[in-house]
């Protein structure tokens, strides 16, 4: 499968006792889709699969994509530090039907190359599903080499695209220009929403940024006035995602910003979470609200 456009990397919402609300983020998703998102990613960085267990991820991961019900096609988030367990969590991605999955390196310890290519390998080995690397060096630790990716898409037809968030475009200005050479059907999304625009205009294939996790049809704007040619337009939603990059220093942990904005914009209730995560700036509400507000994208 082929992916494209706006991806959201969806969070993931609690009820009041920090348990997951499936019903709540069943009708989160159907807002989303109802803004033509191009696809949906499930556990992601923002999808905070890091609080969560197993058994918890699996769960979401099946009810979710049932209820997507091929609306879009959906990505999964496979990240975990061991590989056996992400070997099981690739398995369950593919028995309930995802489209794709998306593994990011062991975090913790850093790796050699020649691990990095191992760890990876071995993903692409035990699934039939396509594999997007997930480079996110802020949170791995390193960042993944275009000379390690062009190795890997070289041996593993199923290793096709790439999520990079990094800060250095330059990077990922190299990982399409270098990439393409060796399999013309490499997609590398962009990550960080002000770089959806130009990395537009160099050939990624779409953008996996978190503000279209509560602002999609920003994104989404964006993304098909560029592909129709529109510019003016294009450039007007590009300032529009310049603003709303702000979320990002609400918070050290910024999903919970993206959270607040998710039930602020479409859900009478107050975000749930996690210890530790239950802990935030008290003036969090009051930001994001203004943000909303800045922007009109405040409902109701």
């Amino acid at each position: 499968m082929r992916f494209r456009g706006i991806i959201p990397p969806v969070v993931t919402l609690f009820d009041k006792n920090g348990n997951l609300d499936l019903d709540l983020n069943k009708r989160y998703l159907d807002e989303l889709i109802n803004q033509n998102v191009h696809g949906i990613l499930l556990m992601g960085s923002s999808g905070e699969f890091s609080s969560l267990t197993l058994d918890e991820r699996k769960l979401y991961v099946r009810e979710m994509i049932r209820s997507i019900n091929k609306r879009v096609p959906v990505l999964v988030g496979i990240g975990h530090t061991a590989l056996k367990d992400v070997l099981d969590l690739s398995a369950c991605a593919e028995e309930h039907g995802a489209d794709g999955v998306l593994a990011v390196n062991p975090y913790y310890w850093p790796l050699s190359e020649e691990q990095l290519y191992r760890f990876f390998g071995e993903i692409a080995e035990n699934t039939t599903l396509p594999v997007l690397l997930y480079n996110i060096p802020a949170f791995s630790g390193q960042s993944l080499s275009v000379e390690l990716v062009k190795k890997l898409v070289m041996d593993y037809q199923n290793i096709c695209g790439i999520k990079e968030t990094v800060n250095d475009f330059g990077h990922i200005r190299q990982m399409i220009k270098e990439v393409i050479k060796v399999r013309s059907d490499f997609m590398v999304f962009s990550a960080f929403d002000e770089h959806l625009l130009p990395a537009q205009m160099i050939g990624a294939a779409g953008s996996i940024n978190g503000t279209a996790g509560f602002a999609p049809e920003i994104s989404v704007s964006l993304y098909e006035e560029y592909q129709n040619g529109n510019l003016v337009k294009a450039e007007e939603q590009h300032k529009k995602l310049s603003i709303l990059m702000d979320i990002y220093t609400f918070c050290p942990s910024f999903f919970l910003a993206i959270k607040e904005a998710v039930h602020q914009r479409w859900f009478s209730v107050k975000p749930g979470n996690r210890s530790p995560f239950d802990v935030y700036p008290s003036e969090l509400p009051e930001k994001v609200d203004s943000l909303l507000n800045n922007i009109k994208m405040k409902e109701g």
